[in-house]
């Protein structure tokens, strides 16, 4: 009977052990999610966040690059759908071959921009960065309005970090003489000339304290745009992602990654 026990006992472990599901693979396409990040001084950010892969992901062993999205206020808030709107979520959905892995967080509040979760999303790329097939001498940040502000202050965050920064339609609240740590990095800025919601000035502003310690970033003022016509023209007429896509950390400083006077575009002219 005691023998009989045994030889049960090892059938439950050995062949009566449920078997494990196979580890699902990443699935192309836009989904969302949700990151929890705790502070070291126990507070707690959850952020809500849509991720991109591209059409073929997972199909061979190539690292692609990821870009980072910071929406505007509008789309601040814990409803993702508002963040589903905004202009790089909407630009994936509609190309499934949009060759970057898009990470784009959702800012808990406007009251604050993104100031508050700077530690939180560089978390979150981390996290990114450990579960996908990231390059990391290609990771890029870009961000419209409230996050063209959010972009800067999380480039400061760890400067090096990023490969390139492409803030837009946005400024920087704090002494911009602090953006000379990021005098080493590819910076696109662009700004709109009839811009009421973020003047133009404050894009001057930061491009004005960047060539001053010695950086030449490339700058493009739309004459003829207000807020909503410059953001929207910056990521679908001017070539960005391909210029993103040129740049890797560790890649020396070219005329084709920056210029130091302002490039004017009319709705009617080129580049």
């Amino acid at each position: 009977m005691r023998s009989l026990v045994v030889v049960c006992a090892c059938l439950v472990l050995v062949g009566g052990a449920p078997a494990r599901a196979a580890a699902r693979l990443p699935q192309p396409g836009q989904t969302a999610d949700v990151f929890t990040y705790a502070a070291p001084n126990g507070r707690v950010v959850r952020l809500n966040y849509l991720l991109f892969l591209p059409r073929g992901y997972g199909a061979g062993e190539a690292r692609l690059p990821l870009l980072v999205f910071l929406h505007g206020s509008r789309e601040a808030g814990r409803d993702i759908n508002r963040l589903r709107r905004a202009i790089l979520p909407q630009l994936v959905e509609a190309n499934p071959d949009f060759p970057f892995i898009v990470l784009s967080p959702q800012s808990p509040s406007a009251t604050y921009g993104w100031y508050p979760s700077l530690k939180a999303i560089h978390a979150l790329i981390d996290e990114i960065e450990a579960r996908y097939a990231v390059d990391p001498a290609r990771i890029y940040l870009t961000g419209l309005s409230m996050g063209g502000f959010g972009a800067w202050a999380l480039a400061l965050e760890r400067p090096g970090r990023f490969a390139a920064i492409a803030p837009v339609v946005g400024g920087y609240f704090y002494n911009p003489r602090q953006l000379c740590a990021l005098k080493g990095t590819p910076i696109w800025v662009f700004g709109a000339r009839r811009d009421r919601n973020v003047p133009l000035r404050e894009s001057e502003r930061v491009v004005k304290a960047l060539q001053a310690c010695g950086a030449a970033p490339r700058f493009t003022v739309f004459e003829d745009a207000d807020h909503d016509q410059g953001w929207l023209r910056a990521y679908t007429e001017t070539g960005l992602f391909d210029w993103l896509a040129a740049q890797r950390l560790g890649q020396p400083l070219s005329p084709q990654t920056q210029s130091s006077p302002a490039e004017s575009l009319f709705a009617t002219g080129t580049q």
